[in-house]
């Protein structure tokens, strides 16, 4: 082989890397953001506290003021209802916190830093939506220790372990639609209003406050088989150590839809505006 063969062969191997230099170069970068979005949460910990206190907010509103009637005209014991909806919701504010600090970093021009940077530009969103599901992490135990400061109790260790870890990946599902609104629109405050408007009717019209049973008939099969709703039924089963049926199959197949739909769909968006 000549010398010009050798350098052809080089240049062929920088230019077109193999797969597994692809993925492991991918991996570098999504750690890279996910270190900066770790480091960014230690300096800004109100990213957390806002989770943590929303969570907390819907606990105590509808514990304290419709609880009495709620619980009363069902017959059950409403914080042990309300609590694992409430991890549902609060794992879904990581989702908003996807939307808005990706928007956040269009507005201030941060992607256009990563831009100019020799890196995948995929690991941006990836990095951040594994952030902000460890961060997630955190805000779900709080929850879970405040709740039980107000009187729950879970039925085992096992069953606490795997609804946090349900509630979690339905919202790092639903962070990446937060980051296809985000690659997407754009903007911080359009952004915020966006995620309000699919947050709000899911979050209300879904298990999470309220059984389905005390709902009109018309709406009942959409609140049932609707994603909240599916994870707040499959977490509340683990937490209370009930049956929950077919409600964590149907979690896991809300999960992988999500995923599989708005991965490609956020990663495509992105790299179209960039």
């Amino acid at each position: 082989m000549t010398t010009k063969d050798l350098d052809a062969s080089t240049r062929a191997i920088v230019i077109d890397p193999g797969v597994t230099l692809k993925l492991r170069r991918a991996g570098q970068d999504t750690g890279t953001v996910l270190w900066r979005d770790m480091i960014r949460t230690t300096r800004q910990p109100e990213m957390l506290a806002f989770a943590v206190v929303m969570g907390v907010f819907f606990l105590v509103l509808f514990n304290y003021v419709f609880g009495g009637a709620i619980g009363a005209g069902a017959g059950f014991d409403y914080l042990q209802y309300l609590l694992p909806g409430v991890l549902v919701i609060t794992a879904l504010q990581g989702a908003q916190q996807t939307s808005m600090g990706l928007a956040a970093d269009f507005n201030e021009g941060v992607n256009d830093r990563f831009r100019s940077l020799p890196m995948n530009q995929s690991a941006v969103i990836t990095g951040r939506t594994i952030a902000d599901a460890l961060r997630n992490i955190a805000g779900l135990v709080l929850v879970a220790l405040i709740g039980m400061l107000m009187g729950f109790r879970f039925s085992s260790f096992g069953g606490a372990v795997v609804a946090i870890a349900l509630a979690i990946g339905m919202g790092y599902g639903f962070s990446w639609l937060g980051a296809a609104i985000a690659a997407k629109v754009r903007q911080p405050d359009m952004v915020g209003m966006l995620s309000m408007f699919w947050l709000f009717p899911l979050m209300l019209a879904s298990t999470a406050f309220a059984p389905v049973e005390s709902m009109p008939g018309w709406l009942q099969p959409l609140v049932r088989y609707q994603p909240i709703s599916v994870a707040s039924d499959a977490v509340r089963g683990l937490v209370n150590g009930i049956p929950v049926g077919d409600r964590i199959t149907l979690t896991l197949v809300w999960i992988a839809v999500l995923l599989v739909v708005f991965v490609p769909m956020s990663v495509r968006l992105y790299r179209k505006v960039s």
